[in-house]
């Protein structure tokens, strides 16, 4: 799929949620990564760039957040 605004915020409110529900690490220390990833990424302007942060977001939200979950 490719890079879409839509598609970025999609991802950071679906790992901000599954954060919610950790049991093996601390919740407000993965928040605050999550949310400065993001913002560390955001005025990131190469395509191919864009699109291999998304594939690495969803990537480790498909995998259980790493097996944090």
């Amino acid at each position: 799929m490719p890079w879409s605004q839509r598609e970025a915020l999609s991802l950071y409110r679906s790992l901000l949620r599954a954060g919610r529900h950790l049991r093996y690490t601390d919740r407000d220390l993965f928040l605050r990564t999550v949310r400065l990833e993001f913002r560390k990424h955001k005025d990131e302007v190469e395509p191919e760039k864009r699109e291999l942060l998304l594939e690495k977001g969803r990537r480790f939200l498909r995998n259980g957040l790493g097996g944090l979950v």
